[in-house]
Protein backbone atom coordinates (compact mmCIF):
# COMPACT_ATOMS: atom_id res chain seq x y z
CA UNK A 1 0.00 0.00 0.00
CA UNK A 2 1.28 3.45 -0.86
CA UNK A 3 1.90 6.06 1.80
CA UNK A 4 -1.25 8.18 2.34
CA UNK A 5 -0.99 11.54 0.58
CA UNK A 6 -1.27 13.42 3.86
CA UNK A 7 2.25 12.21 4.56
CA UNK A 8 3.49 13.71 1.28
CA UNK A 9 3.55 17.49 1.49
CA UNK A 10 1.17 17.50 4.45
CA UNK A 11 1.99 21.08 5.44
CA UNK A 12 0.97 22.33 1.99
CA UNK A 13 -2.36 20.52 2.16
CA UNK A 14 -2.99 21.84 5.64
CA UNK A 15 -2.27 25.42 4.58
CA UNK A 16 -4.61 25.19 1.59
CA UNK A 17 -7.32 23.63 3.73
CA UNK A 18 -7.06 26.31 6.41
CA UNK A 19 -7.23 29.08 3.78
CA UNK A 20 -10.48 27.73 2.32
CA UNK A 21 -12.11 26.92 5.67
CA UNK A 22 -10.95 30.24 7.13
CA UNK A 23 -13.05 32.09 4.57
CA UNK A 24 -16.14 30.92 6.44
CA UNK A 25 -15.12 32.62 9.66
CA UNK A 26 -13.28 35.81 8.73
CA UNK A 27 -14.23 38.90 10.77
CA UNK A 28 -15.06 40.86 7.61
CA UNK A 29 -17.76 38.38 6.64
CA UNK A 30 -19.43 38.74 10.07
CA UNK A 31 -19.35 42.53 10.26
CA UNK A 32 -22.10 43.17 7.71
CA UNK A 33 -25.76 42.31 8.20
CA UNK A 34 -27.46 40.11 5.62
CA UNK A 35 -31.02 38.97 5.09
CA UNK A 36 -31.45 35.19 5.41
CA UNK A 37 -33.28 33.12 2.80
CA UNK A 38 -34.02 29.39 2.63
CA UNK A 39 -34.79 27.30 -0.44
CA UNK A 40 -35.39 23.69 -1.41
CA UNK A 41 -33.84 22.40 -4.64
CA UNK A 42 -33.60 19.26 -6.75
CA UNK A 43 -30.52 18.40 -8.79
CA UNK A 44 -30.37 15.66 -11.44
CA UNK A 45 -27.11 14.62 -13.11
CA UNK A 46 -25.99 12.09 -15.71
CA UNK A 47 -22.27 11.32 -15.87
CA UNK A 48 -20.89 9.30 -18.78
CA UNK A 49 -17.50 7.63 -18.38
CA UNK A 50 -15.10 6.51 -21.09
CA UNK A 51 -11.78 4.92 -20.13
CA UNK A 52 -9.26 5.94 -22.79
CA UNK A 53 -6.56 3.68 -21.33
CA UNK A 54 -5.31 2.53 -17.93
CA UNK A 55 -4.52 6.11 -16.85
CA UNK A 56 -6.71 8.49 -18.87
CA UNK A 57 -10.47 8.76 -18.42
CA UNK A 58 -13.03 11.07 -20.00
CA UNK A 59 -16.16 12.14 -18.05
CA UNK A 60 -19.16 13.89 -19.58
CA UNK A 61 -21.55 15.40 -17.03
CA UNK A 62 -24.98 16.86 -17.81
CA UNK A 63 -27.32 18.32 -15.19
CA UNK A 64 -30.50 20.19 -14.34
CA UNK A 65 -31.02 22.13 -11.09
CA UNK A 66 -34.19 23.89 -9.91
CA UNK A 67 -35.64 25.56 -6.84
CA UNK A 68 -38.95 24.00 -5.87
CA UNK A 69 -39.71 26.70 -3.29
CA UNK A 70 -39.68 29.42 -5.96
CA UNK A 71 -40.12 29.52 -9.74
CA UNK A 72 -37.30 32.04 -10.25
CA UNK A 73 -34.39 29.60 -10.69
CA UNK A 74 -33.61 26.78 -13.12
CA UNK A 75 -30.11 25.84 -14.23
CA UNK A 76 -28.71 23.50 -16.88
CA UNK A 77 -25.07 22.48 -17.19
CA UNK A 78 -22.50 20.67 -19.33
CA UNK A 79 -19.28 19.67 -17.55
CA UNK A 80 -16.82 17.62 -19.63
CA UNK A 81 -13.52 16.68 -17.97
CA UNK A 82 -10.45 14.45 -18.24
CA UNK A 83 -8.73 12.53 -15.43
CA UNK A 84 -5.19 11.20 -15.34
CA UNK A 85 -3.98 8.72 -12.72
CA UNK A 86 -0.43 9.76 -11.95
CA UNK A 87 -0.07 7.35 -9.02
CA UNK A 88 -2.48 4.90 -7.36
CA UNK A 89 -2.95 7.55 -4.66
CA UNK A 90 -2.87 10.65 -6.94
CA UNK A 91 -5.19 11.73 -9.78
CA UNK A 92 -5.05 14.91 -11.85
CA UNK A 93 -8.30 16.38 -13.13
CA UNK A 94 -9.18 19.17 -15.55
CA UNK A 95 -12.30 20.33 -17.33
CA UNK A 96 -14.49 23.06 -18.74
CA UNK A 97 -18.01 23.64 -17.39
CA UNK A 98 -20.88 25.68 -18.82
CA UNK A 99 -23.89 26.71 -16.74
CA UNK A 100 -26.97 28.55 -17.98
CA UNK A 101 -29.23 29.90 -15.24
CA UNK A 102 -32.78 30.95 -16.07
CA UNK A 103 -34.03 33.81 -13.88
CA UNK A 104 -37.59 34.89 -14.64
CA UNK A 105 -37.18 38.25 -12.89
CA UNK A 106 -33.48 39.20 -12.97
CA UNK A 107 -32.55 37.91 -16.43
CA UNK A 108 -30.54 34.86 -17.48
CA UNK A 109 -26.87 34.29 -16.62
CA UNK A 110 -24.21 32.20 -18.41
CA UNK A 111 -21.12 30.95 -16.64
CA UNK A 112 -18.03 29.45 -18.28
CA UNK A 113 -15.75 27.68 -15.81
CA UNK A 114 -12.36 26.15 -16.76
CA UNK A 115 -10.75 24.36 -13.83
CA UNK A 116 -7.91 22.14 -12.62
CA UNK A 117 -8.03 19.70 -9.72
CA UNK A 118 -6.01 17.12 -7.83
CA UNK A 119 -7.42 14.15 -5.89
CA UNK A 120 -5.55 12.31 -3.13
CA UNK A 121 -6.93 8.77 -2.84
CA UNK A 122 -6.66 6.99 0.52
CA UNK A 123 -6.19 5.93 3.21
CA UNK A 124 -8.67 3.04 3.51
CA UNK A 125 -9.29 2.36 7.22
CA UNK A 126 -11.56 -0.65 7.69
CA UNK A 127 -12.47 -0.68 4.01
CA UNK A 128 -13.73 2.94 4.06
CA UNK A 129 -12.15 5.08 1.34
CA UNK A 130 -11.09 8.62 2.34
CA UNK A 131 -10.33 11.14 -0.42
CA UNK A 132 -9.21 14.77 -0.46
CA UNK A 133 -10.00 16.79 -3.57
CA UNK A 134 -8.62 20.28 -4.26
CA UNK A 135 -9.78 22.37 -7.22
CA UNK A 136 -9.01 25.81 -8.67
CA UNK A 137 -11.63 27.41 -10.94
CA UNK A 138 -11.77 30.53 -13.10
CA UNK A 139 -15.39 31.68 -13.33
CA UNK A 140 -16.59 33.93 -16.16
CA UNK A 141 -20.16 35.28 -15.85
CA UNK A 142 -22.17 36.88 -18.65
CA UNK A 143 -25.25 38.72 -17.36
CA UNK A 144 -27.85 39.14 -20.09
CA UNK A 145 -29.52 41.96 -18.18
CA UNK A 146 -27.25 44.90 -18.96
CA UNK A 147 -24.78 42.83 -21.01
CA UNK A 148 -22.10 42.89 -18.27
CA UNK A 149 -19.30 40.42 -17.54
CA UNK A 150 -17.67 39.47 -14.23
CA UNK A 151 -14.84 37.08 -13.38
CA UNK A 152 -13.53 35.44 -10.21
CA UNK A 153 -11.04 32.80 -9.09
CA UNK A 154 -12.35 30.20 -6.64
CA UNK A 155 -10.78 27.37 -4.65
CA UNK A 156 -12.58 24.27 -3.38
CA UNK A 157 -11.65 21.52 -0.93
CA UNK A 158 -13.76 18.38 -0.55
CA UNK A 159 -13.19 15.73 2.11
CA UNK A 160 -15.08 12.57 1.15
CA UNK A 161 -15.67 9.17 2.75
CA UNK A 162 -17.15 6.19 0.90
CA UNK A 163 -18.15 2.97 2.62
CA UNK A 164 -17.38 -0.56 1.48
CA UNK A 165 -20.15 -2.23 -0.50
CA UNK A 166 -22.91 -3.80 1.59
CA UNK A 167 -26.17 -5.70 1.13
CA UNK A 168 -29.77 -4.90 2.09
CA UNK A 169 -31.58 -8.20 2.34
CA UNK A 170 -30.90 -10.10 -0.86
CA UNK A 171 -29.97 -6.90 -2.76
CA UNK A 172 -26.21 -6.39 -3.05
CA UNK A 173 -23.67 -3.74 -4.04
CA UNK A 174 -25.00 -0.79 -2.06
CA UNK A 175 -22.62 1.85 -0.68
CA UNK A 176 -22.82 5.05 1.37
CA UNK A 177 -21.02 8.32 0.64
CA UNK A 178 -20.53 11.48 2.70
CA UNK A 179 -18.52 14.64 2.18
CA UNK A 180 -17.92 18.16 3.39
CA UNK A 181 -16.88 20.76 0.82
CA UNK A 182 -15.54 24.25 1.46
CA UNK A 183 -15.36 27.15 -1.02
CA UNK A 184 -13.18 30.26 -1.11
CA UNK A 185 -13.37 33.12 -3.64
CA UNK A 186 -10.07 34.93 -4.12
CA UNK A 187 -10.95 38.62 -4.19
CA UNK A 188 -14.43 40.11 -4.41
CA UNK A 189 -17.51 37.96 -4.84
CA UNK A 190 -19.55 38.17 -8.04
CA UNK A 191 -22.31 40.74 -7.51
CA UNK A 192 -25.86 39.44 -7.79
CA UNK A 193 -24.99 35.73 -7.97
CA UNK A 194 -24.84 33.15 -5.20
CA UNK A 195 -21.36 32.21 -3.93
CA UNK A 196 -21.24 28.89 -2.09
CA UNK A 197 -19.42 28.73 1.24
CA UNK A 198 -20.14 25.22 2.56
CA UNK A 199 -21.72 22.03 1.23
CA UNK A 200 -22.51 18.92 3.31
CA UNK A 201 -23.63 15.68 1.66
CA UNK A 202 -24.92 12.31 2.83
CA UNK A 203 -26.08 9.74 0.31
CA UNK A 204 -26.41 6.12 -0.74
CA UNK A 205 -25.70 4.44 -4.04
CA UNK A 206 -26.10 1.13 -5.81
CA UNK A 207 -24.18 -0.49 -8.64
CA UNK A 208 -26.89 -1.76 -10.98
CA UNK A 209 -24.66 -3.40 -13.61
CA UNK A 210 -21.10 -3.15 -14.96
CA UNK A 211 -22.26 -0.02 -16.85
CA UNK A 212 -24.86 1.64 -14.61
CA UNK A 213 -24.66 3.12 -11.11
CA UNK A 214 -27.15 5.35 -9.26
CA UNK A 215 -26.88 7.62 -6.20
CA UNK A 216 -29.44 9.51 -4.11
CA UNK A 217 -27.97 12.31 -1.99
CA UNK A 218 -29.26 14.79 0.54
CA UNK A 219 -27.28 18.03 0.78
CA UNK A 220 -27.18 21.17 2.87
CA UNK A 221 -25.53 24.21 1.30
CA UNK A 222 -24.69 27.65 2.66
CA UNK A 223 -24.06 30.56 0.33
CA UNK A 224 -24.16 34.33 0.04
CA UNK A 225 -25.36 36.81 -2.59
CA UNK A 226 -23.60 40.19 -2.59
CA UNK A 227 -25.66 43.12 -3.91
CA UNK A 228 -23.74 46.34 -3.43
CA UNK A 229 -23.86 47.31 0.26
CA UNK A 230 -26.57 44.73 0.96
CA UNK A 231 -27.15 41.05 0.20
CA UNK A 232 -28.53 37.89 1.69
CA UNK A 233 -27.36 34.56 3.05
CA UNK A 234 -28.72 31.35 1.54
CA UNK A 235 -29.51 28.10 3.32
CA UNK A 236 -30.36 25.46 0.74
CA UNK A 237 -31.71 21.95 1.19
CA UNK A 238 -31.01 19.82 -1.86
CA UNK A 239 -32.07 16.36 -3.04
CA UNK A 240 -29.69 15.15 -5.75
CA UNK A 241 -30.18 12.15 -8.05
CA UNK A 242 -26.99 11.06 -9.83
CA UNK A 243 -26.78 8.50 -12.65
CA UNK A 244 -23.48 7.10 -13.93
CA UNK A 245 -22.99 5.23 -17.20
CA UNK A 246 -19.68 3.67 -18.25
CA UNK A 247 -19.06 2.95 -21.93
CA UNK A 248 -16.28 0.47 -21.18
Amino acid sequence: MHTPPTCRGGSTLAAASLLIVGNLFTPGSMAAQYTKSSYFETWTDLTTIYNIDDRFRYDGAYGVRAWLSTEDFTQISLRPSVRYQLQPWLRLHGGLAWFHTFFRVAGDVDELRPWLGVRFVGPRPGGFLIQNYFRLEFRVFEFQAGGTRSTAWRGRWQLQVRSPDFSIGSAERFYAVAFAEFFHTFGAEIQGFAAERLRLNLGAGKTLSPRWRVELNGMFQKGRVEQGLAGFDLDEGIVRLRLFYSFN
